[in-house]
């Protein structure tokens, strides 16, 4: 079973190095049309990566559709005025977009019931199982769900991932990590560097006498690099640790740290990483860090597979159990939304 697993995720790769990525069809309202990939979209603007003229910024206003990659006559079309169409469609977006009234401001994120919350969510969830029989038998099997929602001048950003391993031997069957962890998070823009933030993050692990633990934190954040291929944010602030062990509950005021990277390598492979430190401020010698590093390979536009590295850490574990956490996982991956 895990030589076939393997096996499968060698030829994902071998498969994605050499199927093309399907592209997008943008219809203008002026009847301008550009074929391509999109990489960015929000209420404001469309970026989409072209063949002919890299990444293109078009102004949402002026999009009428977007469709899977023409037909062969569009394709013909598309081919004998991508030059002029490109050109001019950039201008005339800039040219014919209006600039929003005051009695028809943007809501918050975006348009539609709920004010837009059930609208516009991009991201990918990914699944991965591992299974070996012999001596002794193991199950691994994780998940993990990221979707973000861009506004205007804020973002909103949520996550979940799980953990559960377990062994059989000799007839017991031992369950050693069976963890749930994520949050939430909320950009606000302050200028076009700095945005503040606030955050809600929780932890369970039953192995680990963990029955839950709750973090709540706000702060500052700098938009470090910020461009078509890299994103890197660092954050800063105060956090409420609130954890609840199998024989106590304690209240921890903590400072925070972090930064986040997402590199798009090109069009098919792409990286994201993100470590956040937690430092007791009652107690200097008391810590804790989570990191995870994923590579993303994707096969077509909506499947791919994904390689983590993860690890938790905490160097005063409840109860004698394990400081370090450490995982390696692998399995396929699902994208949702226009942009990824």
């Amino acid at each position: 079973m895990t030589k076939s697993i393997s096996a499968f995720v060698l030829f994902c790769i071998l498969f994605a190095s050499t199927v093309p990525v399907l592209a997008d069809h943008i219809t203008l309202k002026n009847g301008d049309r550009v074929t391509g990939t999109v990489v960015s979209r929000t209420d404001e603007a469309i970026e989409i990566e072209t063949t002919y003229a890299g990444v293109i910024k078009i102004a949402a206003s002026m999009v009428d559709k977007i469709t899977p990659e023409p037909d062969a006559e569009a394709r013909s079309d598309v081919k004998a005025t991508s030059a002029s169409n490109t050109a001019g469609s950039t201008e005339t977006a800039k040219a014919e977009s209006k600039p929003v009234k005051k009695d028809e401001a943007v809501p918050l994120f975006g348009h539609g019931r709920a004010f837009g919350m059930l609208e516009g969510w991009t991201g990918n969830a990914t699944i991965g199982y591992n299974y070996a029989s012999g001596n002794s038998k193991t199950a691994t099997l994780t998940t993990s769900l990221r979707a973000v929602k861009d506004g205007t001048n804020d973002k909103l950003t949520v996550y979940a991932r799980s953990l559960w391993f377990s062994s059989r031997k000799s007839g017991v069957s031992i369950t050693t990590s069976n963890a749930f962890w994520g949050g939430a998070r909320y950009d606000r823009n302050i200028n076009e560097k700095i945005f503040g933030f606030v955050s809600y993050d929780f932890e369970r692990d039953r192995p680990k006498k963990l029955l839950f633990r709750s973090i709540v934190g706000s702060g500052v954040g700098h938009h470090t690099i910020k461009n078509d291929k890299t994103e890197l944010d660092l954050l800063t602030g105060l956090a409420w640790n609130r954890t609840w062990q199998a024989d106590e509950k304690t209240d921890t005021p903590e400072g925070l740290a972090g930064a986040a990277l997402k590199q798009r390598i090109n069009g098919r492979l792409k990286f994201q990483g993100t470590v956040n430190f937690y430092q007791n401020i009652t107690d200097v010698q008391e810590y804790r860090f989570i990191t995870d590093s994923t590579v993303f390979v994707d096969v077509t536009k909506r499947v791919g597979v994904f390689f983590t590295i993860g690890n938790r850490f905490n160097n005063d574990p409840p109860q004698n159990t394990e400081k370090n956490d450490f995982l390696f996982t692998t399995g396929l991956k699902w994208n949702f939304g226009r942009g990824k």
